[in-house]
């Protein structure tokens, strides 16, 4: 009976198998015929203004989520220069401007800059300074 047994999960482990590589093979032609979609027929990026930096993937796909806590005075004004920021780059540009794709990453990048070359003593006069924001 042990025979049987071993033999029906054979049998159905190779039929997995194969049902598998039959799902592979139909995403490959499925993403080879979007291959080879003729050109002329693929809308370009530059169609719209607000496309032309776009990227098609999700921020969750490109980006590393990065989560931290600040204060709640901070996190007001993160949001006040986010608000105004987006408001003013829109009008200006007709162009979306998303917050975890473009703002986020201009704030880290320009407060790092204004980070780079500090010694511990300046150090410790910024994080003086953060003194208070708690409220």
């Amino acid at each position: 009976m042990s025979d049987d047994r071993s033999e029906r999960l054979r049998q159905r482990r190779k039929e997995s198998q194969k049902k598998a590589q039959e799902g592979d093979e139909s995403e490959a032609a499925k993403q080879s015929k979007t291959d080879n979609l003729d050109e002329t027929s693929k809308p370009s990026k530059l169609d719209k203004p607000s496309e032309k930096n776009k990227s098609t993937e999700s921020v969750k796909e490109e980006q590393v989520g990065t989560y931290m806590y600040l204060p709640k005075s901070q996190k007001k004004d993160l949001e006040r220069v986010y608000n105004i920021l987006k408001a003013e780059y829109e009008y200006e540009f007709d162009e979306e401007f998303e917050k975890n794709r473009s703002f986020y990453p201009l704030v880290v990048k320009y407060g790092l800059d204004s980070l780079d070359g500090l010694d511990a003593s300046e150090i410790q006069d910024r994080l003086d300074g953060l003194d208070g924001l708690d409220s």
